[in-house]
């Protein structure tokens, strides 16, 4: 209610208590309410009026105010009986749809039931509406409500769609008895008598607490009963029928976890406070017709300004709103129907994101949409039934739903008392692989890892952040006794560990003085091979080929860069170089006594920054390859391992590139658990949080858990489900937010996330507690912020060329990007936007309404760029 409609009504009744005391009625009872169109209702009971005619009445109480006032009740007791209750006094906020869509959006903060960290009361309220029919809006609900019975929730579905029921039906539930149903149970309680709501609800099956009552059996009677029904009034009268169903249900033996209501499609006069008064959560089911664009518009900012009965003058809760589309029709028309759809989903949501509390996520349309196949079985069954097709095609929809409940894990006693120190005790890695300590003890064996440790894989690909580096470290210092490996090339923070290695003035001289790109063909086998035999035990060192004419005093002679140079630049000087090199190398490997691996690593910053550079290193990789190729065939026992960022790699064309086809890993965080298992691994570095896993039957090797133990052990770090957020589960949430454009996650980011999550929980412990999990699950909200300052930070330190691409898209300061944005900002940086879709800062966020690519910057660039979400028109 505003000040102004407050103080307005005070002044009404003020003005009303005052003619009531002049005319000798002390003790009147007294009711004042909006009637939602600029004026008021009011009500006056008391036993003395009974001697004044009407007029006498209304010139003695209403003096002052009678142009305000739309409807006068001024009555006596006994004449009460007449009217029926009193009105209610807070019909300023009344859910009927002329008042919600002629409301202007809401300033207040857009607060909902699952932001909160404490749990809602039970039940939760979830609405099931479409504004036109056919596109599954019944089928979705009584999916999600089998899925979520199996699941051991307690469910009550409504049928309220009163004008054409059919809930029981797809339930599988009996047709309901005269007299039962919501239809005769709403007019009895208008009626003010008394119900027992259990005698109308039907059970769907004995096995489960999944119960349905029906709107009421179809009949003339039914028919007649139904133009009795008259929403509006409910809100009107001090005892609202709908709320007195709803709380019936709550007290009952039933006791629901949850309650769904199935509305009625269209602008239905029941629709309105379902969705707007009632609703914790709303699903929208819609087909993304054009005819049904504007009246959903229409309807989701009502909804994004309503105010659900949970709503208190300090938390005004707003009913939540997710979609479905359906039904989606197969083939390649598909991801056309569901973008378009999500493109619509983003503007209508985007006006009302700035509402959203500081350290709250935004809401993410790809997250509160859910896509529905069309399926001939389905559309033709006559009920829904359990089984694998429902939860795999609603089980999306289902989780949604139980984001509403209370979590099933909570910390036990021992663990809450021990919360502050464990958060003492947690460290959580930020540096790069160069330089974390505890890399090697935290590596995850992934299937995929333990294939790019293995010899038959030469060339170990991946995006900035998946590990390559990981892998060279675990190579570099893990390898077995008598196997040392051979470091020929290496990341910076290595090279001072080996005398022979090379920095980037040393590989530019090179270059020039070698003749361009032929250089590396020849440069690649002399530098090997002078690193295989400094690296190598004497025992299996080989003499270099004497038409190199180095003597054992010259290499003895190499202790620094430089002198290495000179060295190298001797080598290459001499006639044939490249096959002398090749030789020396085969000579090596046949006085080997043990395998060794001839690891590169470092390859993409090794040779500088600059755009030259850049061209240097192509030529150099290529070179690499090509000696690469040329030369496993020949080597038993010295094994090639190149780590390469696999932008590089594609760029690159070279004879027999092929060959390496299948023998090649791509490092790819695919598995969600491998994913996690990597902080945890860092996690359980913590005795104390070692311990709490212990408790819930969690092995101590993290690379031996199963997915469950997984989940387990990750929700007792930072908890199962989102608050805050709007992806059900926090494990989505995180997996989603630290992915690049490209769909690629980095280790690094997910350990920077715990470590800041760390950080922020420590400092809200000491002011608010909780018991759910060690790091409340949005802990992960604020903590996004500088991950992503520190990833796009990490980009442009690699990629510093697009610097241009990323102040033309700090200037657009919302994302998606319109066809020409950056060009208009930067032309320069346009020409820039494949390079940025290569490396993951942008993504393809294809529109709907031509065939002009758009752009989106993923969120874990997003924030650092200070980008707001749109959506499009």
């Amino acid at each position: 209610m505003t000040g102004e409609a407050m103080t307005s009504r005070s002044i009404i009744r003020q003005q009303i208590e005052n003619n009531a005391r002049s005319g000798g009625l002390t003790d009147a009872r007294i009711y004042v309410a909006e009637d939602g169109f600029g004026s008021y209702l009011v009500r006056v009971v008391h036993e003395l009026l009974d001697t004044l005619a009407d007029s006498e009445r209304r010139n003695l109480l209403l003096k002052g105010v009678d142009n305000l006032v739309s409807t006068a009740e001024l009555i006596t007791p006994s004449e009460e009986g007449w009217y029926g209750p009193p009105f209610s006094e807070t019909t300023e906020q009344m859910p009927l749809w002329h008042e919600v869509l002629s409301r202007q959006l809401s300033d207040d903060e857009l607060t909902f039931a699952t932001d909160l960290d404490q749990d809602i009361e039970l039940p939760a309220i979830v609405t099931f509406y479409s504004l036109r029919g056919g596109v599954g809006r019944t089928t979705a609900l009584a999916a999600a409500a089998r899925i979520l019975s199996e699941r051991g929730r307690r469910l009550l579905c409504i049928d309220m769609d009163l004008e054409a029921p059919g809930l029981a039906t797809v339930l599988g539930c009996p047709e309901p008895r005269e007299d039962h149903g919501v239809l005769p149970l709403l007019l009895a309680l208008e009626r003010g008598d008394e119900v027992d709501i259990r005698d109308h609800v039907l059970r769907v099956n004995e096995g489960e607490e999944l119960y349905c009552l029906p709107a009421g059996q179809l009949s003339s009677a039914y028919a007649d009963r139904l133009r009795l029904l008259d929403p509006e009034i409910w809100y009107r009268e001090a005892d609202n029928p709908l709320h007195k169903l709803l709380q019936l249900a709550k007290e009952s033996a039933l006791e629901p976890d949850l309650i769904l209501l199935d509305s009625r499609t269209g602008i239905s006069p029941v629709a309105a406070p379902l969705l707007f008064d009632i609703s914790d959560l709303a699903v929208i089911c819609l087909y993304p017709h054009p005819q049904a664009e504007r009246g959903t518009e229409l309807l989701v900012e009502a909804l994004m300004s309503a105010k659900s009965r949970r709503a208190t003058s300090d938390i005004p809760l707003t009913p939540e709103p997710r979609f479905i589309v359906s039904p989606v029709p197969p083939g390649p028309s598909a991801e056309t129907v569901l973008t378009r759809a999500v493109t619509w989903i983003d503007q209508w949501i985007g006006d009302a994101q700035s509402r959203r509390p500081d350290g709250f996520d935004p809401l993410r349309a790809d997250e509160i949409t859910h896509a529905v196949s069309y399926s001939p079985d389905t559309a033709f069954r006559d009920k829904v039934v359990s089984g694998v097709a429902t939860r795999e095609t609603y089980g999306a929809v289902a989780d949604w739903l139980e984001q509403l409940l209370p979590q099933t894990y909570a910390l036990s006693a021992s663990s809450r008392n021990r919360k502050r120190d464990v958060l003492e005790q947690l460290d959580f890695s930020t540096g790069t692989a160069e330089q974390q300590a505890s890399l090697l003890d935290d590596f995850v064996h992934t299937r995929v890892a333990q294939q790019a440790l293995e010899a038959r894989s030469p060339l170990v690909i991946g995006r900035k952040g998946t590990g390559k580096t990981a892998v060279f470290r675990w190579l570099m210092e893990r390898h077995r006794e008598n196997e040392d490996p051979v470091i020929v090339f290496s990341p910076h923070a290595f090279r001072q560990l080996y005398r022979w290695s090379l920095g980037s003035e040393a590989l530019e001289l090179v270059e020039s003085e070698f003749s361009g790109e032929s250089a590396w063909t020849t440069f690649w086998p002399c530098y090997t091979a002078l690193a295989a035999y400094f690296a190598l035990p004497a025992e299996e060192r080989a003499a270099p080929p004497a038409r190199f004419e180095l003597t054992a005093e010259a290499l003895d002679s190499v202790y620094d860069e430089l002198s290495t140079l000179d060295v190298v630049r001797h080598m290459m000087s001499r006639p044939m170089a490249g096959l002398l090199g090749s030789r020396w190398l085969r000579d090596i490997n046949a006085s080997a006594k043990n395998r060794h691996m001839l690891l590169f690593d470092g390859l993409d910053t090794g040779f500088g920054n600059n755009p030259e550079s850049r061209q240097r290193r192509t030529r150099a990789v290529t070179g690499l390859m090509t000696f690469l190729t040329e030369s496993e065939a020949h080597l038993s026992l010295l094994s090639f391992k190149v780590m390469l960022r696999v932008d590089i790699w594609q760029q690159l064309r070279f004879e027999n590139k092929s060959h390496l086809y299948g023998r090649s890993v791509q490092l790819m965080w695919r598995d969600q658990n491998d994913y996690f298992k990597t902080v945890l691994k860092q996690a359980i570095r913590s005795e104390i949080y070692q311990a709490m896993v212990a408790e819930i039957r969690v092995g101590p090797s993290v690379d031996d858990w199963r997915d469950d133990e997984v989940r387990r052990a990750w929700n007792v770090l930072v908890g199962e489900r989102m608050k805050g957020g709007k992806t059900t589960f926090t494990r989505n949430w995180v997996w989603n937010r630290l992915a690049d454009g490209q769909g690629d996650h980095g280790p690094r980011s997910l350990s920077q996330l715990f470590h800041e999550a760390v950080q922020w929980e420590r400092r809200e412990e000491a002011r608010s507690g909780y018991d759910r999990s060690i790091m409340r699950p949005r802990a992960l909200v604020p903590s996004l912020d500088r991950v992503s300052i520190e990833a796009l930070q990490a980009l442009q330190e690699e990629f510093p060329e697009l610097d241009g691409v990323v102040e033309a898209l700090r200037s657009l300061r919302r994302t998606p990007i319109e066809p020409g944005e950056i060009e208009a900002v930067d032309p320069a940086a346009a020409e820039l936007v494949d390079l940025a879709l290569e490396v993951g800062l942008l993504e393809i966020y294809e529109g709907t309404q031509d065939d002009v690519r758009r752009y989106r910057v993923p969120d874990l660039y997003r924030l650092a760029l200070g980008l707001t979400r749109r959506g499009q028109a």
